[in-house]
């Protein structure tokens, strides 16, 4: 008993039987004639379509290739074309003429919503074709094209392939006139005529292929180029427009590109810098570039300078280039080592960073952490620089108190483990600042809620009284706190001469026998104040006083 095997008959890949053929005739002709559910769905797609490119959806645009029934004339006119046949070819074009302005006109409609403000990505990227734009309705049109002649493929398909290249750029086109943007909606009509003229050619060769002429012709060659001439030339004149447009698409992605490099090379030194945006324009064979960037430093002159340059060596052009620099901060979560996050993130954006880039990279993470939980401080700047014994770090901050040198070892400690540099210094350059609250000057640095308990307004008040007896001292603020069962005062004081430390002792000894509480009293003593013929005075009294005001008047005379 053996085993019988059976070759199954090969069927052609573009099968298509006479009685097909004489379907597809018959239907292609019936349904070229324009009617009224032909006008009917090509509007429902039009506004469809336009809807999707006005809210930049993809989705909804796909949606209207479904609805649109553009594909069944322009197989006419290329059936029509084939066979030589005048009525076919007369109905076909008022029908696609018909859709044509159907689509711009559900374009213009929709864009003169109010609704409708500018160009989305959708609609602008159907006003530039290229070559490329040609191949992808190359391909529609052999994919749509075999699904109309093959039984064996979804009729669905032919729509979808025929509408992806010509009903988004009829409403794109209409858009854009609808917000006066003419040579965009030059753009997207001659995308849409692209289009046309090479599904129409495809679908021609393809009817030849598979068998549509007429059996009785005896002469189609010279038929077939006398009706191919008119759409035959439109199509090269329209592939030589569009080599064009790709070769300008080439030569801007170059100009993109080597833009980037440029940029890359200068921010690499700079620490949190990352490329946000590149664009340029071309003038008068000057290649004008714009450069947006994100960091805590813009860039200088001289970079910029390099950077063009370095461009026009490499473009053959001369490059000019503004950068634009939004400044950004960075700050961490913790005061702990981030060198992998921070190479993570310059790996991603090809940059390779400097030393000097990676430790001020370090040290903004670490000195924004840090002053994040001291709100009484302001972090002003950070600054690297090269010293003999090795890199240094200058960290700029104001505040109301000096940095202890016991602080500044411990900061300079981490930053070393973070950055891995044991021979990196930490220099901050302090500044002194004050708050000003509507209780004065906040001299803890610690207490803004503006509201003080009873017996501190007390403590402040007596305190005031007892520094206003010592001669020729005034005190200027007072602030009290309560810390740990210990009033805490702060005393800002002014006069001819620092105040001794047996008159604190003194004062402390009558505010805590007076409010039976242990106080703790701090002078800020400084010699300073506004001499006159009557006498010292502070200067803060003196410029509630109105003196200042009359003097500068006094002044003006």
């Amino acid at each position: 008993m053996g085993l019988i095997f059976t070759r199954k008959k090969k069927i052609p890949l573009l099968f298509v039987t006479d009685v097909r053929r004489e379907f597809l005739i018959s239907e292609i002709t019936r349904n070229s004639v324009p009617s009224g559910m032909y006008y009917l769905l090509m509007g429902i797609a039009s506004f469809i379509a336009s809807i999707g490119l006005t809210a930049d959806s993809p989705a909804v645009v796909i949606g209207a290739m479904l609805v649109s029934p553009l594909m069944t004339p322009i197989f006419g006119l290329s059936l029509g074309l084939v066979r030589g046949e005048m009525p076919l070819i007369r109905d076909s074009v008022f029908s696609v003429t018909a859709g044509i302005l159907i689509g711009i006109i559900g374009g213009l409609l929709i864009g003169n919503f109010p609704i409708f403000f500018e160009l989305t990505h959708e609609i602008v990227s159907r006003t530039r074709p290229n070559l490329l734009d040609l191949g992808v309705a190359a391909f529609a049109g052999i994919a749509g094209t075999v699904a109309l002649i093959d039984e064996r493929v979804s009729p669905v398909m032919p729509g979808i392939a025929i509408a992806t290249s010509l009903v988004p750029p009829l409403c794109a086109s209409g858009l854009c006139i609808a917000l006066q943007e003419y040579s965009d909606g030059l753009g997207a009509f001659l995308l849409f005529f692209a289009n046309f003229l090479v599904i129409l050619s495809i679908g021609s060769v393809l009817f030849i292929i598979t068998g549509f002429i007429p059996h009785s012709e005896d002469e189609p060659l010279p038929r077939l180029i006398k009706h191919f001439s008119i759409s035959t030339v439109g199509l090269i004149i329209v592939a030589g427009l569009l080599t064009k447009s790709l070769m300008d698409v080439a030569l801007a992605r170059q100009i993109d590109n080597c833009l980037r490099t440029v940029a890359i090379q200068a921010i690499s030194s700079i620490p949190n810098t990352t490329i946000e945006n590149i664009t340029h324009e071309i003038n008068q064979g000057t290649v004008d570039g714009f450069i947006t960037l994100n960091g805590p430093l813009s860039l200088k002159a001289g970079t910029v300078k390099k950077m063009e340059k370095t461009a026009s060596a490499t473009l053959k052009k001369p490059v000019s280039i503004i950068v634009r620099t939004s400044l950004t901060q960075s700050i961490s979560s913790s005061p702990r080592s981030t060198n992998s996050l921070i190479n993570a993130h310059a790996k991603r954006q090809n940059i390779k960073l400097e030393k000097s880039a990676s430790i001020l990279e370090q040290a903004e993470l670490l000195f924004r952490t840090i002053i994040s939980e001291l709100p009484w401080y302001t972090l002003s700047g950070i600054n690297y620089t090269e010293l003999k014994k090795g890199p240094g770090v200058i960290i700029e901050i104001s505040g109301p108190e000096r940095p202890v040198p016991e602080s500044v070892i411990k900061m300079e400690d981490m930053l070393r483990k973070r950055t891995g540099e044991q021979n990196l210094t930490l220099i901050i350059r302090y500044y002194k600042s004050d708050d000003i609250t509507r209780n004065g000057r906040n001299l803890f640095g610690v207490h803004y809620s503006g509201t003080e308990p009873p017996l501190s307004r007390k403590i402040e008040k007596r305190t005031s009284e007892l520094i206003d007896e010592i001669r020729n001292i005034f005190p200027v603020y007072i602030e009290a706190q309560k810390m740990k069962k210990v009033w805490h005062i702060m005393a800002d004081v002014t006069g001819e001469r620092l105040v001794k430390s047996k008159e604190v002792k003194d004062i402390e000894k009558k505010l805590g026998d007076e409010f039976a509480v242990p106080v703790k009293l701090y002078i800020y003593s400084k010699t300073e104040g506004v001499v006159e013929d009557d006498g010292l005075k502070p200067l803060e009294l003196f410029s509630k006083g109105g003196q200042a005001k009359r003097l500068n008047d006094k002044f003006k005379k």
